[in-house]
């Protein structure tokens, strides 16, 4: 089963986000947590047993940006807002496998896709 939605959002870079006010990442997680919940309950509230997440970031603009930042937050913030809805924790038990991808368009968004067995 494969699931597919996007987020209207970038993750921040890991720079900016360790240097934020413990208050201002909890705000962040937040916001992340309530979009999975809203894509979760539009897409009938799917659950995995083990799931594949990929992500791809697309910015807006071709600015030079260092993957490994975005990697780091985007993985946190969507493994952090999807355990408990889309899979039961985001440990590797039951989250298999990472994949990420870069682009440019507009609007700025977060594609996810969620691929796995079902539960």
């Amino acid at each position: 089963m494969k699931v597919s939605f996007s987020v209207p959002m970038l993750p921040p870079s890991l720079n900016s986000y360790i240097r934020m006010h413990w208050a201002e990442r909890q705000r962040i997680l937040h916001e992340w947590k309530q979009w999975m919940y809203f894509k979760w309950i539009q897409l009938d509230k799917p659950r995995f047993r083990s799931a594949q997440i990929s992500l791809t970031f697309i910015f807006p603009d071709q600015r030079l940006r260092d993957q490994d930042n975005f990697i780091a937050t985007g993985s946190k913030l969507v493994g952090d807002s999807i355990k408990g809805l889309f899979i039961p924790d985001d440990s590797p038990t039951y989250l298999k496998k990472w994949s990420f991808e870069f682009s440019l368009s507009n609007p700025k968004r977060t594609e996810i896709s969620i691929e796995g067995r079902k539960r």
